[in-house]
């Protein structure tokens, strides 16, 4: 058995191109799309608090007509395409598979990541707000499990076509393709380790290609404005990771051990819904011009808990920036921070979170990282409140700085809900799956 994957997406917002040139590469026989972050999870829901019909990811429309040929080859697709909201997706995606000549596709809907009521029952710690959910359960908004690759096998197991959900977890949306296909068992932890390794090397798209790699001028990959996403050839004895060729970047061993490494906490027990995987002793080698070929992955038993992601709301969110230029900007913009700091003291303590920073000075490192004056800086505030006027009036101080010192302009100001994703932890058996497999 042999099977070829590649990817088609990392985040919400990816370029849709690259899926296309993936999709009519010939290459793949299954493409995975990982369409969510956390911070896309949280405006999901909040879209989905608006109107309950939405909630799903915003490309789909324009998704179908370049997967068309893909599926009308027989390629499959999997993707967490539901967010916060998978039936709403797969009413999408049946739409506009019709609307193309397309129906009769089948499409796996997994269902049962949205555990809000489980949470709160359980009452479940939130350590990273010092509370648990009972205590704040007013406010929570939602609640998503991250789930594995047994439902996508479900699914796939009934020619599904298309498989999506909600918050599937990265690497499942591979693992699940790769264990149907080649009939690898789901509790063979090795095996479930390898297709892991696969799938981690994948969602995270042109990163493997070298787009989370480059640090001119020590470290560079050719043609980076024309990255591919990457592909991996699978078999029972070996694992190869590519690209498509005549796309620019790189895959090699330098880029290979850069996206190996990233997001992984232990290396040697690395947590998923499927497998603890074990990459601490993976061996990559160079199987030809951009082909790595990896072996040596283990796992062990899944973990007997699932993360998930808490929305909680915690009122609204207010932005402000402006900027100063030239000799002395730096201290220009400390003396309008001075200034704001001054004037938001009479609803200071209605405001629960305060931030104010200079970028290029001060915003990622503080003051860990001594630099020069730099020729420009940017004021940013960021505020927290529960009142959406008490945002709207840190806001403002920014906007309207007329009590000095000048600045240079280009001021953005925004109020928006503050709708938080914080980690909880929830006992497997909590969550309980189903899928339902429909024709578009």
């Amino acid at each position: 058995m042999h099977l070829s994957i590649g990817s088609g997406s990392a985040y919400a917002n990816d370029r849709l191109e690259t899926a296309a040139a993936m999709a009519d590469s010939g290459r793949v026989q299954y493409m995975g799309f990982d369409c969510l972050a956390e911070r896309t999870m949280a405006l999901a829901q909040i879209r989905r608090l608006r109107d309950p019909s939405t909630g799903q990811d915003e490309r789909i429309s324009a998704l179908v007509p370049i997967l068309r040929r893909f599926l009308a080859s027989g390629g499959r697709v999997v993707g967490n395409f539901g967010a916060a909201n998978p039936d709403a997706a797969a009413a999408e995606f049946a739409a506009n598979l019709r609307a193309l000549g397309l129906g009769g596709t089948r499409i796996g809907i997994i269902r049962g990541d949205d555990v809000q009521a489980a949470v709160t029952e359980a009452d479940v710690a939130l350590p990273e707000l010092g509370t648990t959910t009972r205590a704040v359960a007013d406010r929570i908004v939602s609640a998503n499990a991250y789930i594995g690759a047994d439902p996508i096998v479900d699914c796939l197991q009934q020619d599904a076509q298309i498989v999506l959900g909600g918050r599937i977890a990265d690497p499942s949306l591979f693992v699940g393709p790769i264990c149907h296909e080649l009939g690898w068992s789901l509790d063979d932890w090795d095996r479930v380790g390898t297709a892991t390794l696969a799938g981690h090397l994948l969602e995270c798209g042109v990163h493997s290609t070298g787009g989370n790699f480059e640090d001119p001028p020590y470290r560079v990959v050719p043609d980076p404005h024309n990255l591919s996403f990457p592909l991996a050839e699978i078999d029972d004895d070996e694992l190869i990771v590519t690209k498509l060729d005549g796309t620019g970047g790189a895959v090699d061993l330098r880029t290979t051990r850069t996206q190996l490494y990233y997001e992984i906490h232990d290396p040697a027990r690395y947590l998923t819904p499927d497998v603890t995987a074990d990459f601490s002793d993976v061996r990559i080698e160079q199987a030809g011009p951009d082909r790595v070929r990896l072996s040596g992955a283990r796992g062990s038993a899944r973990p007997d808990t699932l993360k998930v992601l808490v929305g909680v709301d915690l009122g609204y969110k207010a932005v402000a920036e402006i900027s100063y230029g030239g000799p002395g900007c730096v201290d220009r913009a400390r003396r309008a921070e001075e200034i704001v700091r001054r004037r938001l003291e009479p609803i200071r303590a209605q405001i629960d979170e305060l931030r104010i920073e200079l970028h290029g000075v001060d915003t990622l490192f503080g003051d860990r990282i001594a630099g020069g004056e730099p020729a420009e800086v940017r004021l940013r505030l960021a505020a927290r409140a529960l009142d959406p006027d008490v945002a709207k009036a840190a806001a403002y101080e920014v906007e309207y700085l007329y009590f000095g010192p000048a600045g240079g302009g280009g001021v953005v100001t925004s109020v928006v809900p503050a709708v938080v994703v914080t980690p909880a932890l929830l006992p497997r058996s909590d969550v309980p799956l189903s899928v339902e497999v429909t024709t578009a």
